[in-house]
């Protein structure tokens, strides 16, 4: 009986034995397959790094252009003389031709023209003659047009200034301002037209009234009145 279980414990020291080496068997091959395969990994990491630094560092090759024997043109010669080039001479200037007088151009005689003095003396104011004689209008007494430039020796001068009447809509409303109006001031120093350059809508019209009843002393030019346009302001205060 003793016997019997000798053996067994026999076969289990074997068998744990066994499995003992077993287990270092498969460690060592384990740490041998990690070591493999790390220095593959790292084989195959280097060579990529060799390959990119070649790759950098080598040379880029020219794109080169293979260009047919019979498309390739002939080279100049070097005897080959610059071509000639032809310069016309100038042509001679052409001649001046001298002008001759026809029938129509030739001066019959002399003639002189008669100065002011004599056209005045010969002919008579407001009169009308017949054949070549020249008729001399009178002076027109036409105002000037509004922005027609007249030279002035004087300027108006206002006589009567007759004060504008104040709207009483402008007044409850305590409106105050000053109108600027143009005035056509004629040779007897009245007023011939008026234009607002410069509106204040309530009291435009109060101040047109009162300016066409101005009276002015006429401007002057080479000492004669004239009708000319002239900037009055027209203020309208409360107090």
């Amino acid at each position: 009986m003793a016997q019997g279980l000798d053996d067994d414990f026999t076969l289990e020291t074997s068998e744990l034995e066994h499995i003992r080496h077993v287990r270092e068997y498969q460690s060592k091959n384990l740490k041998r397959a990690l070591t493999y395969s790390a220095m593959g990994h790292l084989s195959v990491i280097v060579m990529i790094l060799l390959i990119a630094l070649a790759k950098r560092n080598a040379p880029q090759s020219e794109r080169t252009v293979v260009v047919p024997y019979r498309e390739l043109q002939a080279p100049p010669s070097l005897q080959e003389t610059p071509p000639t080039v032809s310069v016309a001479a100038p042509a001679a200037p052409p001649t001046a031709g001298i002008p001759l007088p026809t029938e129509d151009e030739e001066v019959k005689e002399e003639q002189t023209i008669a100065t002011q003095e004599e056209l005045s003396q010969s002919i008579g104011a407001g009169e009308t003659g017949s054949g070549d004689s020249l008729v001399i209008a009178p002076p027109s007494d036409a105002l000037p047009a509004y922005g027609e430039y007249v030279y002035v020796e004087e300027l108006p001068e206002a006589i009567t200034k007759v004060p504008p009447e104040y709207p009483d809509i402008a007044r409850q409303s305590n409106m105050e301002g000053t109108v600027v109006i143009q005035a056509l001031v004629g040779k007897d120093g009245r007023v011939k037209d008026t234009k607002v350059v410069k509106s204040v809508p309530v009291l435009d019209d109060a101040a047109l009234a009162a300016v066409k009843r101005w009276v002015f002393k006429p401007a002057l030019s080479n000492n004669k009145p004239v009708a000319v346009w002239v900037a009055v302001p027209v203020k309208f205060t409360l107090n």
